[in-house]
């Protein structure tokens, strides 16, 4: 299995020239790769405009968000059909910046169902405010994991991508702290074992597992041998060419 490199751009750049030059500058690299999807989420609006830039072996688009409905009364959402017809072929859901503005599991659940309407692969996230000693951050996880993904099929599950993100690790988190390789590798466990309980066990060992807190050039390597996932979701670093790229290039060497 390739790793898979998801650069969420969050609300960055504030220039198409800037973003389709950053775009232009991963891909340079990325097309090169052989062990290493890479994936670029940029704003929405500069999804067509990226696409121009999208080759057979070039980096693949995402959307950071899609609604539920496919058309309608919605003032700025924005669909799945949408995404799809741009060069787009990943969509995060649920992440937690949109959990703490009061997305709910239920309304996850409901975008993981519009998402998987079409080519489309659902890359959900899931991660705890905080750790606690009795360890219900635990089932927070399992319940995010069960409840984004309640009535889908095996062959829907299957195509799906989880993020863990740790929101008490993220750099934009007041008093942010470190989250191990072990920290992490003990929710990878937890992940796989929910879905494994969820689905085919078959099937949930083919679903890749992410890291989405605070992935650098520093860290990735330890996450993805320690940690045991499959790759990262970079928010940040991945506004930075060279940084990113550095992330790339010791994910295609592992």
């Amino acid at each position: 299995m390739k790793k898979l490199i998801i650069a969420n751009w969050k609300m960055n750049p504030t220039r198409g020239i800037d973003a389709r030059k950053l775009f232009k500058s991963v891909n340079t690299v990325a097309s090169k790769l052989k062990n290493v999807e890479t994936v670029i989420c940029p704003p929405l609006v500069y999804l067509e405009s990226l696409g121009e830039l999208v080759t057979n072996r070039a980096c693949v688009l995402g959307s950071q968000d899609a609604f539920w409905e496919h058309a309608g009364p919605f003032t700025g959402q924005v669909s799945a059909d949408m995404i799809f017809g741009t060069k787009a072929r990943y969509v995060i859901v649920g992440h937690s910046e949109l959990r703490a503005l009061g997305e709910t599991d239920t309304m996850i659940n409901k975008k993981i169902k519009s998402i998987l309407q079409f080519p489309l692969i659902p890359v959900v996230c899931v991660g705890e405010v905080s750790r606690d000693e009795d360890h219900q951050f635990v089932k927070l996880v399992k319940n995010q994991i069960k409840l984004a993904l309640a009535n889908l099929t095996n062959e829907e599950v299957s195509r799906v991508v989880i993020a863990y993100e740790p929101i008490w690790a993220i750099s934009s988190t007041k008093n942010a702290k470190h989250c191990t390789p072990a920290d992490c590798r003990e929710m990878v466990q937890v992940i796989k074992a929910t879905l494994a309980d969820s689905v085919n066990p078959e099937i949930a060992k083919q679903i890749p597992i992410l890291y989405g807190g605070s992935v650098n050039s520093e860290s990735v390597e330890s996450y993805l041998e320690e940690g045991l996932v499959d790759g990262g979701l970079v928010g940040h670093a991945s506004l930075d060419a060279k940084e990113f790229i550095k992330i790339l290039k010791i994910a295609e060497k592992l």
